[in-house]
């Protein structure tokens, strides 16, 4: 069993890693075989019965394609995990400096709105080429897609942030609700 996918061919070079550890890896992690064509960017996954497994490769080696490093990648195979990605183009057109102010937008200073939300959603975020991709537990995808949907629609960080703090609340309150009967101290 076998597929062939196309990758960014600037990613080649970390999807082989130095002395193609990288490839080795992901290779043991997913129970496949990768042949890697760097001139034309197409990858054939090879793997034995289990479609799974190429599907896991498949996303692995999409994650990196889209920016990530390969240790973030990783996270993918997580069960509870998954790659939402969010094309700039619908949005914006076709102005590459309104692109890239949006970038900076979702970045923040010095990496500031970026790393906020990454720690707050445990996730990875990359902001890479015309996208912006979010490795994420696959129950805060739509609440993370919502945040920066509104940071490049143009809110304001104030609002954001608000966002954010609600989302915190929402999210502490889930938990507290779903503590088991067990967990509760009655004395």
């Amino acid at each position: 069993m076998e597929e062939t996918i196309k990758v960014t061919q600037q990613r080649i070079p970390v999807i082989i890693g130095h002395q193609g550890t990288t490839k080795r890896n992901i290779e043991k992690a997913t129970h496949t075989r990768l042949d890697i064509d760097s001139h034309t960017g197409d990858i054939v996954i090879v793997g034995g019965n289990n479609y799974y497994d190429i599907y896991n490769a498949k996303k692995l080696l999409s994650a990196v394609s889209r920016g990530f490093s390969p240790d973030d990648a990783f996270m993918i195979l997580k069960d509870d995990y998954t790659i939402e990605v969010i094309t700039l183009d619908d949005m914006l057109g076709k102005s590459e400096s309104r692109l890239e102010q949006i970038k900076g937008r979702v970045i923040g200073r010095n990496g500031s709105i970026k790393a906020m939300l990454e720690k707050q959603f445990h996730c990875k975020i990359s902001v890479f080429g015309k996208t912006i991709s979010v490795i994420a537990k696959a129950d805060d995808v739509s609440e993370i897609q919502k945040i920066i949907t509104a940071i490049v629609g143009g809110c304001k960080h104030t609002t954001v942030f608000k966002m954010l703090k609600s989302s915190k609340t929402a999210r502490n309150y889930r938990q507290e609700e779903s503590t088991a009967i067990d967990d509760i101290n009655f004395d």
